[in-house]
């Protein structure tokens, strides 16, 4: 498969990753200090919505396992969810005067549907593109890459001349920046992809997604997924308000710190790549969870005062960030592989589904709990911290801290346990030799 084929396919990350890093950190803040909601009803809005959303994903991957068009399954879902995308990008990003908190409960809602259909259906694509267990690895890794380009142009937006005259601007300019490249991408990526077709596929009955959920190797991945994106995001939903408090840095410095971690994820992509290669995907994946963990100690425990120094402790923070993206969504992929050449059915929409319910759970509840603690501790957001309560303070470092480190530990000793190295997936069959232009 060439670079060209890749970094089509990998496009609409850029757009993606832009939508994304708002929606966890500028968001919040933006409808709490710009538009004025409670910090507590912020916090809600953005559960209820993520809550009544997570049911559409499974839906979702169901739809997509059992459409037969002649456009591919994973190609049409991703045209039709697109523009939905966009009309509700458009209301969030740019609130009218007033807007309360059903408002953005339901554009937040709407926001989230339509990122379903497009974000299931390619991730879902992505693992159809090649059956080799090493080019898999290096799809996602392009997909991780461009997935940070995105979110490195989106963090640089607030550095901007202009948005640091006029702040309260940046919101809706980060919303600009989604309308244009995320339709670009998805163009790019639906006239230089084709859809890989496996052949007639039998209609999934529905006892098989019963009986998907209840695969053990399915269930430990998806909960290590889970354990260390709701620690990446309980950590985000307090960024500002942990590096300000802790460690001095006004807003300004503090972004610069959130742009070195988006740089360091992006160096980190195509060595988590390599190493899924070298050391078998759960080892390496196993070492990336240990050292987010790890690196939640050296940030708060290691005295550092300044940017230069949090500049670098940040990115290389953010080379750990990458191997999630890239070796669990190829470890599930082969997942897969090993369930239709036993069954028969391919569910391969289905599991990027319950990786995207993983995903969404964990932004839902991450920095929901996260601001509610921080409310019931009585943290007050304008107050430097020698005026913030010994329980404020320790609940920050708690939600930012403690329990992510408590959550990747964890996660890094399920994926351990993952059971399908690179011998064993070769060995299951000819149905899994390398396709005409896989390679890695």
């Amino acid at each position: 498969m060439g670079v060209l084929i890749k970094a089509a396919y990998a496009a609409p990350a850029v757009g993606l990753a832009a939508l994304g890093l708002p929606l966890l950190i500028y968001l919040p803040d933006y409808y709490a200090t710009v538009v004025g909601l409670p910090l507590g009803l912020v916090g809600m809005a953005f559960l209820v919505a993520r809550l009544a959303d997570i049911a559409i994903d499974p839906m979702v991957g169901v739809l997509i396992d059992r459409t037969r068009s002649r456009y591919g399954r994973f190609r049409l879902w991703l045209a039709l969810g697109t523009p939905l995308l966009m009309l509700s990008v458009h209301g969030l990003f740019m609130p009218p005067s007033g807007a309360g908190f059903s408002y953005l409960a339901v554009c937040l809602a709407g926001t989230y549907a339509a990122w379903s259909l497009c974000f299931v259906s390619h991730l879902g694509w992505g693992g159809t593109l090649s059956r080799d267990y090493g080019g898999r690895n290096a799809i996602f890794a392009w997909c991780q890459v461009l997935f940070l380009v995105g979110g490195l142009a989106v963090t640089a937006l607030p550095l901007l001349p202009p948005l640091r005259i006029a702040p309260q601007a940046t919101l809706p300019a980060m919303g600009w920046f989604v309308l244009t490249s995320f339709p670009l991408g998805v163009a790019a990526a639906l006239l230089l992809v084709p859809e890989r077709d496996g052949g007639p596929r039998p209609m999934p009955a529905w006892r098989d997604y019963g009986r998907l959920l209840g695969q053990g190797a399915v269930a430990r991945l998806l909960a290590a997924d889970f354990l260390s994106s709701t620690a990446v995001y309980a950590a985000g939903g307090v960024f500002f308000f942990y590096y300000g408090t802790f460690h001095g840095l006004d807003r300004m410095r503090t972004a610069a710190l959130l742009f070195a971690v988006k740089a360091g994820a992006m160096v980190g992509a195509p060595v988590w790549g390599w190493l899924g290669n070298r050391l078998e995907k759960h080892r390496a994946m196993a070492l990336g969870f240990s050292g987010m963990a790890l690196m939640c100690l050296v940030v708060h425990l290691l005295p550092w005062s300044g940017l230069t120094a949090g500049l670098i402790i940040l990115g290389l923070f953010g080379t750990f960030l990458s191997a999630d993206p890239v070796l669990v969504r190829s470890m599930m992929a082969d997942l897969g592989d090993e369930r239709r050449l036993t069954t028969g059915i391919d569910h391969m929409g289905t599991l990027a589904a319950l990786l995207s319910v993983s995903d969404k759970l964990a932004a839902a509840i991450g920095p929901a709990l996260a601001l509610t603690a921080l409310s019931m501790a009585g943290f007050d957001t304008p107050a430097p911290a020698p005026q913030q309560s010994g329980i404020a303070l320790l609940t920050l470092g708690a939600a930012a801290i403690w329990i992510p480190m408590a959550l990747n530990i964890t996660a890094a000793a399920l994926v351990w346990m993952h059971r399908l190295p690179a011998d064993r997936r070769r060995a299951m069959g000819p149905d899994l030799t390398p396709l005409p232009g896989d390679g890695r």
